[in-house]
């Protein structure tokens, strides 16, 4: 793993970081798995994810094979739980091609590094409730569930568990 690259991407760089969330919203689908529609991800909707977020882009014998976005508050998500001390975690992807492994260990664990680098004391992250694959990979990584929140948007009517891990 010690050839894998993680930097920071551009805007100059949205259709790399639309490429695997595309591929993670059309995998997610085919599974049954209804949190990324793959209608909701364009070349606008990524361009705005980076107003206010830092979004990654990991690198690895000259492939793409994951993306995610960290931003530093979240209240929108966490309400009463939102805090300062945090980093969140968002659109955390591995390539389904590279599935099996170990990058989602490899980014986590450079994902902690990070936020801690930033002052920061815990590493924070939303998922489906539903998604009993998802919750249980993120208490296998030793996070935390803290609560629950509900979003509704239009359509879009879902219940997220909210995590946290201390960094």
């Amino acid at each position: 793993m010690e050839d894998i690259k993680i930097l920071e991407a551009s805007p100059a760089e949205v259709e790399e970081v639309l490429s695997l969330w595309l591929e993670a919203a059309h995998w997610m689908q085919s599974k049954g798995i209804d949190q990324w529609r793959p209608e909701y991800f364009n070349r606008e909707n990524v361009l705005a994810y980076f107003e206010d977020r830092q979004i990654f882009l990991a690198k690895h014998n000259g492939e793409y094979v994951g993306s995610f976005a960290l931003q530093w508050s979240d209240p929108s998500v966490w309400g009463d739980l939102h805090n300062e001390e945090s980093g969140y975690l968002h659109r955390f992807v591995v390539r389904r091609t590279q599935a099996g492994r170990k990058y989602g260990e490899y980014f986590l664990k450079w994902i902690e590094d990070y936020v801690k680098s930033r002052n920061k004391k815990y590493l924070r992250l939303d998922c489906m409730a539903t998604n009993d694959a998802l919750n249980t990979y993120y208490r296998q990584r030793d996070f935390t569930y803290v609560g629950t929140f509900e979003l509704q948007a239009g359509e879009l009517n879902w219940s997220g568990n909210l995590y946290e891990k201390k960094v």
